[in-house]
């Protein structure tokens, strides 16, 4: 088994709204994605309308988020993305670029997502049928960055 680098996947986000602190289902954050590429040598895409990361608070600090998202590629096919098998684990240099605007790298917080694809298109069916996972970054201000890579 390998890892085989796919694309990039790119959001800017908008919020948080919440937490819902003491609710009886748990603690979320939400989250609007106004803006997001998938981008690699197989596909390019971009969001088609608003999507939502309704991210779960844990008291030990990681947030797993669950997001779903609508694309369009260049080529003209719908592709959705769904993830809720993720796990980001806070820490000090995270905080500090979430609050501030600020970058990290990968390896100053754990950010890791497990991409679940969708779409009826042929051309696009090796987004189907295999697993896909990312590790993650803060890029900017609102802005998160995952390398998305294929389980070979």
């Amino acid at each position: 088994m390998h890892l085989v680098p796919e694309m990039t996947y790119t959001e800017t986000i908008a919020g948080p709204w919440g937490p819902t602190t003491h609710s009886p289902l748990g603690a979320r954050l939400c989250w609007q994605v106004t803006s997001a590429t998938l981008t690699g040598a197989r596909i390019k895409a971009e969001l088609v309308m608003p999507g939502a990361d309704w991210i779960r608070l844990s008291a030990d600090g990681i947030r797993r988020p669950d997001q779903r998202l609508v694309f369009t590629t260049d080529d003209g096919a719908i592709v959705m993305l769904h993830y809720d098998n993720a796990i980001i684990r806070e820490s000090p240099a995270f905080l500090a670029a979430l609050n501030s605007g600020g970058q990290t790298s990968t390896e100053e917080q754990y950010m890791r997502m497990v991409a679940q694809f969708d779409t009826g298109e042929q051309r696009y069916s090796w987004l189907t049928s295999s697993l896909f996972i990312g590790e993650g970054r803060i890029a900017g201000d609102h802005q998160i960055e995952y390398s998305i890579h294929r389980v070979d």
